[in-house]
Order: structure tokens, then sequence, then C-alpha cells
């Protein structure tokens, strides 16, 4: 199993707020969106719990992007090795 507190997911995980912030949403209204409590986006921005994959699709599309966009702004390589 991969840390949570790996640097790859530390830099999602400050991404996912930053993000977050931008759009001037709190996490209240975030969880709103995409059927999540406060407390499970805090523990996501936190990195105090590793999001899935299907939490981290809803996530991005509450932030109005594609996953891809979200893992590009966090630098994290998602494309497919030759």
């Amino acid at each position: 199993m991969v840390d949570s507190r790996a640097p790859e997911y530390q830099r999602l995980y400050a991404t996912l707020k930053q993000l977050r912030v931008e759009r001037h949403l709190t996490q209240t209204q975030l969880g709103e969106r995409i059927g999540l409590t406060q407390r499970k986006v805090s523990l996501f921005e936190s990195g105090d719990r590793r999001i899935d994959v299907i939490e981290l699709i809803r996530y991005a599309r509450g932030l109005g992007l594609d996953l891809t966009d979200v893992l590009d702004r966090a630098g994290i390589d998602h494309t497919r090795p030759d």
C-alpha cells in the first residue's frame, strides 16, 4: 500500500485545497456539491485520509475541472509509459 504521506500525495492534497480556495469555496460548500461532509473534505486536504480515485474524480468535478487538470496542477505524471 502507498503511504498517504508520500510526496505525491502531499502535493495532491495541497493542490486540492488550493483549487478550492481559488474558487472561493468553503469545505462545506464543496462537500455539498460532491456529496461529502465537511469533515471528509478536511481529512483529504490535510492528508489525514487517503482519497480514492472515485472521490478524486468527484472532487475535481466539484471544482469544475477534469481529473487530468488536477493531476497536472499537482505535478503528478499520469501519462502511460511507452
